[in-house]
Parts: C-alpha cells; sequence; structure tokens
C-alpha cells in the first residue's frame, strides 16, 4: 500500500545544488541537567538554516545469553532512541531538512525495517547509513547481527522504501561514511563502490585534516566508476583536547604543526589558531572540488557559529579566500550567518557574497544574513 508523503519536498543529491553545501551534525542531548541547555544550542545552530542537518543515533548493546544461534552475543536493544526525539524536534520546529543516521552491526534485520519504517512515517527523506561501531572491548565479527556492513543496510533501506511507497519510485537519498584518511587507500574505494552499487547516493567523508587525502580519494573515486558526490565532514580546529579523544576513537591522528599550534596557545590565540587552520582546510577543499562542507558540531554552538560566520559572510563558500578584515569583524561584534536583514555596511562592503537561496519551497534559505551581538554561552 503506497504511503502519503509529509509536506517536504522530495529530497535531491547534494551534487544537484549549483553552489557549495553548508550542512551540520546534530547529537541527541545526554540525560541529566545539561539536557535543556543542549535543546537550546540544537536551536541556535538550527537556526543557521543549513542546506540539511544529519543526527547521531547511537545504540545500547547488551549481553545476549539466547541469541538466534543458542549461544552467548552482544547485540543491539531495539528500543526507543534519544535520535527520535530529535529528529520529531527538528521536523516540527524546522523547515531545514534533516537526515537521519543509522548504524547496522549487531541489529536484527527486522529491527532495522522498524526503524526505517518509524523514520519514514516521521517524514525522513535522508538515511546515512553506517556500520557503526562495536562497543568498547568488542570486536565487530563478535556481535550478534544480521547486517555486517554499511552495504547491507542501504540495501534493507532500499528495500523498505520501495515497500513503503509502492510506486516504483525513489523517495529516499541514502548517504554513506567514506574515509580519506585511512592507511589502505584501495580498500577505501573498494567498499565504497559496494556501498554505490548497493543504492547509496552521496557518501559524507570522516573527520580529516589533510586536503590533499580528501583529493586522493576523489582521484580514486573517480578511476573506480563511483560517479556519487562525496561530501568532506569537517570539525571546528579549536579544541585540541576534543581531537585527540577523536584520534582515539577514530585512528585518524592530529598533525603535529595542529597540535603544537593549539597547544601553545589559549583564550582568544587558541581561537584564533583554530579558526585559521579550519578555513584554510574549508578553502582548500572547496578549491579541490567539494561539493559542500559538513560540520561535526558536538552541539556547540560558538565554535560552529564562528565557522558559519566566516564561510558565509566572508565569501569562502563562493571562492573567496579569508579575509582578515571579516574576521576582525567577526571576532569584534560576533557576526552571525542568521537568516533576516543584511546589515547595510555588509551590503556595502561584501555584497554580493551572500549565496542564492536553497531551491526548496517555503525554505527560508541562506540568501540573507544577520548581524547579532549576543555572545552564546555554553557548557562543554
Amino acid at each position: 500500500m503506497a504511503h502519503p508523503q509529509p509536506p517536504h519536498s522530495p529530497p535531491a543529491p547534494v551534487a544537484a545544488t549549483v553552489r557549495p553545501t553548508l550542512s551540520m551534525e546534530l547529537f541527541p542531548p545526554r540525560s541529566g541537567p545539561a539536557a535543556a541547555a543542549t535543546w537550546g544550542r540544537i536551536d541556535t545552530l538550527l537556526s543557521t538554516s543549513p542546506d540539511f542537518v544529519s543526527v547521531t543515533y547511537r545504540p545500547r548493546f547488551v549481553t545476549d545469553p539466547r541469541d538466534d544461534e543458542g549461544g552467548a552475543g552482544v547485540r543491539v536493544v531495539r528500543e526507543h532512541n534519544p535520535a527520535e526525539d530529535v529528529v520529531a524536534h527538528v521536523l516540527a520546529t524546522s523547515r531545514v531538512p534533516l537526515m537521519a543516521h543509522l548504524t547496522c552491526i549487531g541489529y536484527r534485520k527486522r529491527d532495522v525495517v522498524e526503524i526505517v519504517t518509524l523514520f519514514l512515517r516521521m517524514g525522513v527523506r535522508r538515511f546515512l547509513a553506517l556500520r557503526g561501531d562495536p562497543p568498547a572491548g568488542t570486536a565487530a565479527d563478535e556481535l550478534a547481527g544480521e547486517l555486517a556492513h554499511a552495504d547491507d543496510l542501504v540495501r534493507v533501506i532500499r528495500e523498505v522504501e520501495a515497500e513503503y511507497f509502492d510506486d516504483g519510485r525513489q523517495h529516499v537519498t541514502v548517504a554513506v561514511a567514506a574515509y580519506p584518511a585511512t592507511s589502505d587507500h584501495a580498500q577505501a574505494i573498494e567498499v565504497l563502490a559496494a556501498k554505490q552499487d548497493a543504492g547509496a547516493d552521496m557518501a559524507i567523508t570522516q573527520v580529516f585534516y589533510d586536503s590533499q587525502d580528501y583529493a586522493a580519494l576523489l582521484r580514486g573515486a573517480t578511476y573506480a566508476g563511483i560517479t556519487m558526490p562525496i561530501l568532506p565532514g569537517l570539525i571546528p580546529l579549536t579544541d585540541l583536547g576534543r581531537l585527540t579523544r577523536l584520534e582515539a576513537l577514530t585512528g585518524v591522528r592530529v598533525p603535529a604543526h595542529l597540535r603544537d599550534a593549539l597547544g601553545s596557545a589559549s583564550g582568544a590565540r587558541l581561537v584564533g589558531r583554530g579558526l585559521d587552520a579550519t578555513l584554510t582546510l574549508a578553502t582548500e577543499l572547496l578549491a579541490e572540488g567539494a561539493p559542500g562542507l559538513h560540520l561535526y558540531t558536538f552541539n556547540r554552538t560558538r565554535p560552529a557559529l564562528d565557522v558559519v560566520s566566516h564561510l558565509r559572510l566572508g565569501g569562502i563558500l563562493t571562492g573567496s579566500p579569508p579575509d582578515p578584515q571579516m574576521r576582525e569583524a567577526i571576532e569584534r561584534g560576533y557576526l552571525q550567518a542568521t537568516p533576516g536583514g543584511m546589515p547595510a555596511f555588509l551590503q556595502e562592503a561584501h555584497s554580493p557574497l551572500s549565496p542564492p537561496s536553497a531551491s526548496r519551497p517555503g525554505h527560508p534559505g541562506t540568501a540573507s544574513l544577520s548581524v547579532s551581538t549576543s555572545t552564546v554561552k555554553e557548557t562543554v
């Protein structure tokens, strides 16, 4: 039976836009006294009107003494997930297109079908299909589950889509992960090609620090016949502690020069060096042909808003190099690239730096920019 579509426009791959896109990753609030503040930060990030936001999905693993094969195994518990609350909030309170993360290791197929169907009923039309990471102390092949790899998950999403809509058309965009900073580039390309063959429309990269790694990934993908756009994932490079923790999780080393630059500074100098490094990388990625930039925000508003303001107000998304004068204006007045009317002095000095409005009907777009002089306070 065909299901009616929600009042959101059908998704389109990132490559269909005429300008580089700017998107963000959001994280569900952790339970506790800081949850209310986290919801406020999510709303602040949504107010920048990105081209889309993705919402992470953290499953809970348990040891099941009665798995399907009669032995003990670690698997995912199918229960209400905090990501579902963020998805519902974004869909209900904003016009920002949403991409829901899904992982697959440790899952029974029927549970994945249930989650995908739930998200479709909520109005989700974009998914990021990931293998996921096993819990600490457990190898991926030790998990009890029916979907071992991300391409398996892509196929299940396509199967559920076909049954849900039952009209022979594509209604869902499926993204997958790509890995520029890897020691085995041939395998990374092979895996990415398998995901495309399974039905993926686009890829978003894991964090990396060298634009040449991204350029090499693009060249390898083109040689292997991969045609889907590959969107680079970028983290604001202002927090050495967070970068060090990411290194432990992903195995992607923080470059020595970046570690030295951040480790020898504090306060405004630290933020300045981190922003310089972030904007330099963003500029290089766009010069390499990146279809856009995807910011890993960790729900921290100040670094994300600083980067967004520079990318938009400074014209980096439209091909301009980082502008020292714009950086000073952003730091002194804390200009924010949020929907609204562009102030007169920016119109005179930087018109027409504003990117064209998004083509989605009813979406506020990103063409107009406004100034906010209130500093956003947040807890780390």
